[in-house]
């Protein structure tokens, strides 16, 4: 039984200190760019992250990339 990965979609991820708490832990905050296409490479949605990121009034803290899609039987 072969079984193939069908892609849904991708979706960006920019995640941003945003302050710390009373502790002096940092905070995130999470930008979420959904309908990315599923055919983009990992180094074009680094360079569209990064260039976001530099628009942002806090840090980046990391760029992550999640794809989904659906497994059919062949």
């Amino acid at each position: 039984m072969a079984v193939n990965k069908v892609p849904q979609g991708t979706t960006m991820n920019i995640k941003v200190q945003a302050g710390t708490n009373t502790s002096g832990s940092p905070t995130y905050k999470t930008l979420r760019f959904s309908s990315v296409k599923a055919s983009a490479t990992d180094a074009d949605i680094y360079a569209i992250a990064s260039g976001l990121g530099q628009l942002q009034a806090h840090p980046v803290a990391s760029i992550d990339r999640i794809d989904t899609g659906s497994l059919v039987n062949a």
